[in-house]
């Protein structure tokens, strides 16, 4: 069946990850064994080993209740467990957003954050950094049957008073007006805000992360799922239904929610059209109606959503958990899962490798190209100086006095290079940390601690909006006067470079220019999706107070986040930028001391200018093996086309 295809991709993904983890540990110690590693490299590549390490392959589902989804999820990875093991029946369905991954490191469990914890300032990712604020349920996965209990704690509701409601921003007495009876006091609400599930199934231990979004309710009330948690996914499965089609609130969710997370360029956003067995009802119609029927549903949701066709899968989520039970391959295939399976296996996978693939070329990749480079040079001038040592007659003592006063004249030219390098390195730093300055939380949490403090103390929604209006301007200044450092950071290394091309050859060892543009630009979408987010009509809480309260939370510590990585990414950058320089000249220094070494002793005999030779022939071999070693770490680590099937490897 399909799913064993997607473990198999998932499988040579992972192995994929595994080799690309071993590299980073041969050219750490290959660093190390040639005495280059600086601590800026070091750093540079634990950070590429903890992300890869860590990774996960994240798929999203969302839709609004009684799409189906939860048992989309079900059919899709955990019909192996024989059960329906996620809540997914009318009026028990999972109430909570709900991350599903294995964590091999704390084992099996549920994690549940109380609803009430809404009514702090703390984000869910600072909860996810706190377990005792959650309450824990331990899970036996050997036993599908008490997961499976356990399980059913997602669907947990309570009745609270309509103001308690309000605080949380779970309920709008304006809103409700019509749907509630003017008698009734108390209001169900969910029990539990956010739940975290970990287990070891085949397709978790793998790397797959499963995010359930229940509702659009939820979206609406949880800013930081729509600006943090949506945009990380590597995919989204938009889940419908066949049987209403693209509803308002379906659109809403959409316009809303969904589509704005993808703003970024990303792909990964797919519709699944499901519950496609309640057209199946009138077996007279036969097949080819049926099909017609399901094109024209597929096209008319193309059309309102604007969406390629080709990632709209209609399927029946219901059909295919019992066919996979049942191992009935006949109703399986008539249930349509494979169509979404094949998009998961062939599309989503394949993206997220080429999105690693690149980014690891551009960090860790370049200081090998680095490398590569810096021994490639190292062995030509090894092979130039054992050129001119055979070339050497001890017997001509003009010849030995020469070469030395020659080298005595280059020591001299590279010692003042050595002053200027000094100079601009200086000069260098002091720029690095003004740029660090402006990014730092020194800078950055005043200004966000001011905000907190005047949106704490205003008690209206527009009051909470000048404050975030100030806020978000002074933000932006703090990136555009990084922005203006980051250039003249950019401006004096290419001058320095410039400065000592001629004699070191550095056209190949430049570093790539540091740019904040990329954070710019996320600083700006948290901004304008966090205004969207507000005035969305299909959230009819926004103009709470305690819900914008919590969205403007949201956006604040997503942009302090945002700072904190680029001050974390320019110290890295900052740390390496000068250093294949830095190889340069040492290396430099190493040969000229060398020489002088070498010509010094060649005066003496025959057999000592042999020794000498020799060792450098000895040397020069020993550099060859390691070019060989980092050029076998380049072809890992360089962008090179992805072999689709690494599984066959």
């Amino acid at each position: 069946m399909s799913t064993i295809q997607l473990q198999e991709k998932l499988h040579g993904y992972g192995q994929w990850r595994e080799e690309l983890i071993r590299a980073t540990d041969h050219y750490s110690h290959w660093l190390e064994a040639m005495d280059v590693a600086s601590d800026g490299d070091l750093e540079t590549i634990r950070n590429i080993r903890d992300a890869i390490v860590n990774e996960r392959l994240v798929v999203a589902f969302v839709a609004e209740f009684s799409r189906g989804k939860t048992e989309l999820i079900n059919a899709l990875f955990f019909s192996d467990t024989g059960l329906r093991l996620l809540p997914s029946l009318p009026g028990r369905t999972t109430m909570c957003p709900t991350e599903i991954f294995h964590d091999a490191s704390q084992g099996s469990y549920i994690r549940l954050l109380p609803i009430e914890t809404r009514l702090s300032d703390i984000t869910l990712n600072e909860h996810k950094q706190r377990t005792y604020t959650w309450l824990q349920i331990d899970l036996d996965h050997t036993s599908p049957l008490q997961m499976q209990e356990a399980f059913q704690e997602l669907a947990a509701v309570k009745k609270v008073s309509q103001e308690e409601a309000i605080k949380l921003g779970l309920y709008s007495r304006e809103s409700n007006a019509r749907a509630t009876s003017d008698t009734e006091e108390t209001v169900e609400i969910p029990c539990w805000r956010h739940a975290l599930i970990s287990f070891p199934h085949t397709l978790l231990k793998e790397g797959l992360s499963i995010l359930d979004t229940p509702g659009l309710n939820a979206l609406g009330t949880e800013p930081e799922l729509t600006l943090r948690m949506l945009p990380s996914a590597q995919a989204i499965i938009f889940v419908l239904a066949a049987d209403t089609g693209v509803t308002n609130s379906d659109l809403d969710m959409w316009n809303n929610h969904v589509r704005g997370s993808r703003n970024t360029g990303k792909n990964g956003l797919a519709v699944a059209m499901n519950k496609i067995d309640s057209l199946w009802g009138d077996e007279l119609q036969g097949e080819e109606v049926l099909e017609i029927s399901l094109c024209s549903q597929v096209r008319e949701a193309s059309n309102i959503l604007g969406i390629s066709e080709e990632v709209i899968f209609p399927v029946s989520a219901k059909k295919a958990l019992l066919a996979k039970v049942r191992r009935d391959d006949i109703l399986l295939q008539k249930s349509r899962l494979k169509g979404i399976e094949d998009y998961l296996t062939n599309t989503v996978i394949r993206d997220r490798q080429h999105l690693l693939r690149d980014t690891i070329a551009s960090t860790m990749g370049q200081l090998v190209n680095e490398s590569v480079s810096h021994l490639e040079s190292k062995i030509a001038d090894a092979e130039r100086q054992l050129h001119g040592m055979r070339q050497i007659d001890i017997n001509n003592q003009d010849m030995t006095r020469r070469l030395m006063e020659e080298t005595h004249k280059y020591q001299k030219s590279y010692l003042s290079g050595v002053d200027i390098f000094q100079s601009s390195h200086k000069m260098f730093a002091q720029k690095l940390l003004q740029l660090a300055t402006i990014l730092s939380a020194s800078t950055i949490d005043p200004i966000v601690r001011n905000a907190r403090k005047e949106m704490l103390s205003s008690l209206t929604t527009m009051g909470m909006k000048t404050a975030m209006k100030r806020v978000l301007e002074d933000l932006r200044l703090a990136m555009e006067n990084a922005i203006v450092r980051a250039n003249e950071i950019n401006r004096l290394i290419k001058a320095i470079y410039s400065r000592f091309d001629g004699e070191y050859g550095c056209a190949d060892i430049q570093p790539a220019p540091i740019s904040l543009k990329h954070h710019q630009i996320e600083l700006e979408r948290i901004f304008q999706e966090g205004e969207e987010f507000r005035h969305s009509a299909s959230s009819t809480l926004m103009e709470q107070t305690a819900v914008v309260h919590k969205l403007y939370s949201t956006i604040i510590a997503e942009a302090r986040d945002l700072f904190a990585r680029a001050n974390q990414e320019s110290n890295a950058w900052g740390t390496s930028a000068l250093s294949p320089l830095a190889r340069r000249i040492k290396d430099r220094r190493r040969m000229i001391e060398s020489r002088l070494g070498v010509l010094r002793k060649v005066t003496e005999s025959t057999e000592t200018l042999d020794a000498e030779i020799a060792g450098l022939e000895k040397r020069i071999a020993i550099l060859n093996q390691r070019l060989i070693e980092v050029k076998e770490i380049k072809k890992i680590v360089s962008p090179i086309e992805i072999d689709e099937n690494p599984t066959q490897q």
